[in-house]
């Protein structure tokens, strides 16, 4: 009878042997694994782990660029000695061992615990250090018999690029047992040998076929002509970074078509101003994928009329942009820029002398949001004598200070200030002063453009 693996021999990703895929099994045979499915069979459940990887390894015999290995766990020590290191690379990766493995198959026979955390860890050390997509599905009944953490060993294998992914097939695994292998990767529970194959299928289509994908980067109108922005696909349970793709539409208008293996599920951000991410997108292989996104942009265009007397001032003011009412600082924009951000509300400070705040901006595609500041005036502070000082706006009958003064003259006795155009009060004292009734006051105007010089002395 044809194998179930079979049909999907004319859809392997890629056919170029430099692009290995090394898929290592970890089977666990301990004790328990002797044991049936349930009540209603009689074949245990070693049996039919033995019987389907044995159909898988006749099936991949077709394939270049695969590489398959065995590794065992709980099956050279009786449970009665609880041996925390009882794991055995069986066979290696190879693509010419498929009759060694399946020899190797039917001499195997449950008999102790589940180190799984430790024939995980072992495992690191069976892939050779070629590049390729190296794989791990591991085959188990029950937890962790003893003191490893098979969570932090998985994470720890795909941060170092050793493994690209863990699967796990749970063989009738109680809910907290299943639980406790969520944090691994994929994982799957079985309850009869039907299942596993079909489960076996779904994940050697998901390692094996060819996918492609686009990311539809959707407008106010929900059509997906936002580009140009940079795209991080991370593994979803993991969180480690697997691509970098700057967005572009191609000669027709469309999103460009991309690369995505199906192995991994993946959380996005797409680095617009905020980001955007979605989460838990899962690649389905053997078609092309469209992963769609709200990204509407609007510019925000930040110009100041006319110059500065000193351009290096100029260059000094920035604009804060915050979410709307309070929210989060989201970028630092330089004067005479225009940069684009999602559609939204915004709150601005820019940092003239004194604060310009600008509440509830609205950004949309329509049209880029103009602000426009008035040029600010140069106020040059001639100090004869170091002192302590600052400069005062009126607010509502108060005094609000916007700058205080270097007190220090040893670099320069001329202070140089950009102000937006207005009134301010400049009180001051010298630093050498005994009394506090010596501070002095100084009104004055500043005008667009235009350059004033004080001399802060002893009156």
């Amino acid at each position: 009878m044809l194998s179930p693996f079979a049909s999907k021999a004319q859809k392997v990703l890629g056919t170029n042997p430099a692009i290995r895929t090394r898929i290592l099994f970890l089977l666990d045979a301990s004790g328990s694994m002797g044991g049936t499915w349930n009540n209603k069979t009689t074949e245990s459940k070693i049996e039919s782990a033995k019987k389907i990887l044995t159909e898988l390894a006749d099936s991949l015999t077709k394939y270049d660029n695969v590489e398959i290995g065995l590794r065992v766990y709980g099956h050279q020590y009786p449970a009665a000695e609880r041996n925390c290191t009882d794991t055995k690379l069986e066979a290696g990766l190879s693509r010419v061992n498929y009759e060694f493995i399946k020899t190797k198959i039917r001499s195997i026979r449950p008999k102790g615990i589940t180190p799984i955390a430790y024939a995980m860890e072992k495992a690191a050390g069976d892939f050779p250090d070629a590049p390729g997509r190296n794989i791990i599905i591991i085959m188990t009944d029950g937890q962790e018999s003893c003191t490893g953490d098979p969570c932090a060993i998985a994470a720890l294998l795909e941060k170092k690029n050793i493994v690209l992914k863990h699967f796990v097939i749970g063989f009738a695994l109680e809910p907290n047992s299943e639980k406790f292998f969520e944090c691994i990767g994929t994982n799957y529970n079985v309850n009869n040998q039907q299942t596993f194959q079909n489960v076996m299928v779904n994940i050697m289509s998901r390692i094996l076929n060819k996918t492609t994908a686009q990311v539809n980067l959707l407008d106010q109108q929900k059509l997906p002509t936002e580009t140009d922005v940079n795209m991080s696909f991370y593994s979803a349970d993991h969180h480690i970074i697997k691509y970098n793709y700057y967005h572009k539409l191609n000669s027709k208008g469309l999103p460009d078509t991309i690369a995505l293996d199906p192995v991994t599920d993946y959380d996005l951000v797409v680095h617009t101003i905020p980001p955007i991410k979605k989460e838990n997108i899962r690649i389905d292989p053997d078609r092309h994928n469209t992963i769609s996104i709200d990204a509407a942009q609007g510019f925000l265009d930040v110009q100041m009329l006319g110059k500065t007397i000193d351009n290096n001032l100029n260059n000094r003011i920035k604009c804060l942009v915050r979410t709307g009412k309070g929210g989060n600082l989201v970028h630092v924009q330089d004067l005479n820029t225009k940069e684009k951000y999602l559609a939204g509300n915004y709150d601005l400070e820019i940092l003239t002398l004194p604060r310009t705040y600008l509440n509830d901006v609205q950004l949309s595609q329509q049209k880029p949001y103009l602000v426009q500041l008035p040029t600010p005036g140069i106020a040059n502070f001639v100090k004869k004598y170091e002192v302590y000082g600052g400069i005062f706006i009126m607010k509502n009958q108060h005094l609000e200070k916007i700058y205080e003064l270097n007190p220090d003259n040893s670099m320069s006795k001329v202070e140089t200030i950009a102000l937006q155009p207005g009134y301010y009060q400049i009180i001051y004292r010298l630093k050498s002063s005994k009394s506090m009734h010596s501070s002095q006051s100084i009104a004055f105007e500043i005008k667009s453009g235009e350059s004033i010089s004080l001399t802060l002395d002893v009156q």
